[in-house]
């Protein structure tokens, strides 16, 4: 099978923009999704505002006895530690009593705990204390409160240990005061002991004078950015959340997309199409609009771009053919042996993916197109969905393939030529209710028929999903014309045609792709299966295999006629291409 095989075997990214092309609108539900469920975020929680307090921590001399040069520093100063002091349970309490008497309302030190966080802005010395509540008043004394707490109680324990430290070094001196008396009076104030005791109480009382002095001096901590009062809500923030929002429902109509595209087993492009089906796309009519009022495609002609682009694929069919010399008459019934015979015609099999009026519509602007060129085109409807026959060459309801078939009579005589396309021969279907039997032995007989008749046969057949027909009529078959219509062909459908050429060696040289069709109705109910022979008004046996039995029997015998003896039947068999002359 002479095929073309796209190079590219894996997904490039314009197979990304169609899916998106294809899935825009479940993508754009997940935006609007999550638009909506932001929005609908920001009016149901309630809002909440925070107000910033910055508090500068200055060293207090005490380093030595507070710990404040242990862990992590910022300047002389252990930040982290005093973010967790100032989130502690004794700052808290002090902060709620505070905020109790600032606002009249009771407050607990838990309460105000859940809502206060302390940062430390890099390389600084100053917490920044962040209060959230409800309103904006609640957090501008929650902060303020806080900040306050945190020096009172900072100063407090440095005034504690201060005072602590001068106790200490009070009774000290006191100590070695009494043991000075001591000495001085067992030994006198000459004694050695007495002048080391000496010295040691001047050391203890050089070290209160600073001690004392730090104690009026120091300033553990300040506040140099007070509580503010919070002008908008801090949440919910309605940019942000929408934002959010937004994003997080376009990955989420991203994601559907992506995977419910991966799960949809049907072609949805001509890269995809050519990708998944190994099959190169000869004819692309997926951008054909409809005429005002009609459905796409329509009859295709010479002054549309569709038109042109349908052309082109029957000259290519053309150039296939004139390669290829034909085959020749059966014997017996072309010229004598040495003469040059008359050459065959091509049936060229155009094979529909879905049910509906894709595969005929394609089939029909391919005959009409090949008729067009001057070549002897005849249209031969084997699906019996044939309404798009009608639909665009304006044909009525009539006799067809089936008559042919189960009755006998002569294709010839059953052929008709529309108006929409003089150029062109077509075999109808059949009368309403009528089924053609094209898996009977028959139809190849008529189409070797048919090509002697006409230098392009183009047959329409129903999906592989609906009928066999497709591999009935393959053997008999030159080309083999698979139509891919977007958003419904499933890819193994194709596949299963791709194999089918393969299999019985027809040149499938490419597919024919048409837009999504209107979904089609029920299939017309079929006549009675056709298989045993229908009696004429002549005597005459049609079976299905398109042989006319012709019964020589004598007529009703006349009463007053002299009885004779009855004679043998005779049965002559003719073929049902001469079955209207026997008749």
């Amino acid at each position: 099978m002479d095929t073309v095989v796209p190079g590219s075997p894996g997904p490039e990214l314009k197979e990304y923009t169609a899916l998106l092309r294809r899935r825009w609108r479940m993508v754009a539900a997940g935006v609007a999704g999550g638009a909506a469920l932001a929005l609908a975020g920001v009016l149901a929680v309630p809002a909440s505002y925070t107000s910033t307090a910055a508090v500068q921590v200055l060293p207090t001399g005490m380093a030595e006895f507070t710990g404040e040069k242990s862990g992590r520093l910022a300047g002389d100063v252990n930040l982290d530690t005093e973010a967790q002091v100032l989130r502690s349970e004794e700052v808290s309490a002090a902060a709620a009593a505070l905020v109790a008497e600032a606002t009249g309302s009771p407050a607990t030190a838990d309460g105000l705990r859940e809502n206060v966080d302390v940062t430390v802005p890099p390389n600084s010395n100053v917490l920044e204390i962040h209060y959230t509540a409800g309103s904006p008043e609640a957090a501008r004394a929650g902060a303020a409160a806080y900040s306050e707490a945190y020096l009172d109680r900072r100063a407090e324990r440095v005034d504690g240990l201060i005072g602590a430290h001068l106790e200490a070094l009070g009774g000290e001196r006191e100590r070695l005061e009494e043991e000075l008396d001591r000495v001085i009076g067992a030994s006198g104030a000459a004694d050695p002991r007495a002048e080391a005791v000496r010295q040691d109480i001047t050391s203890v009382s050089g070290s209160v004078a600073p001690l004392a002095a730090l104690r009026e001096t120091v300033e553990p901590g300040r506040t140099i950015i007070p509580a503010d009062l919070p002008e908008r809500a801090s949440s919910p923030n309605p940019p942000l959340w929408l934002a959010a929002g937004t994003a997080l429902g376009l990955l989420a109509g991203l994601g559907a997309a992506v995977l419910r595209d991966r799960t949809d087993r049907r072609l949805h492009d001509v890269e995809e199409t050519e990708r998944l089906g190994g099959l190169p796309v000869l004819l692309d009519l997926s951008a054909c609009r409809p005429e005002r009022g009609g459905r796409t495609p329509g009859l295709l002609g010479e002054d549309r771009a569709g038109g042109q682009r349908v052309q082109s694929l029957v000259h290519l069919i053309r150039a296939r053919s004139a390669g290829d010399a034909g085959r020749t008459p059966p014997a017996g019934d072309g010229p004598a042996a040495g003469e040059e015979g008359p050459r065959a015609g091509r049936v060229l099999v155009v094979a529909a993916t879905t049910p509906g009026r894709a595969g005929t519509a394609a089939a029909v602007n391919v005959a009409a197109a090949l008729a067009r060129t001057g070549s002897e085109t005849l249209l031969v409807c084997a699906d019996p969905r044939s309404d798009t026959v009608g639909e665009l060459l304006g044909l009525p309801e009539g006799p067809g393939l089936a008559e042919a078939l189960v009755d006998g009579e002569d294709p010839a005589g059953l052929e008709v030529r529309p108006e929409a396309a003089p150029r062109l021969r077509v075999l109808r279907h059949g009368r309403p209710g009528a089924a053609a039997p094209v898996q009977d032995t028959a139809m190849a007989d008529l189409l070797g028929l048919l090509r002697e008749q006409a230098e392009h046969v183009v047959v329409a057949v129903p999906p592989p999903s609906e009928r066999a027909d497709v591999h009935a009529v393959a053997g008999a078959a030159d080309l083999l014309l698979p139509v891919v219509e977007l958003d419904r062909t499933p890819r193994a459908e194709l596949a299963e045609l791709t194999a089918a050429a393969e299999r019985f060696s027809v040149d499938a040289p490419g597919v024919i792709v048409l837009p999504r069709q209107p979904l089609p109705g029920p299939p017309p109910e079929a006549a009675p299966a056709a298989g045993a022979p229908a009696a004429g008004r002549d005597g005459t046996e049609r079976s299905a295999s398109g042989i006319v039995r012709v019964s020589e029997t004598p007529s009703a015998p006349d009463p007053e006629a002299p009885e004779e003896e009855p004679e043998d039947e005779e049965t002559v068999v003719v073929p049902a291409d001469s079955a209207g002359a026997r008749r």
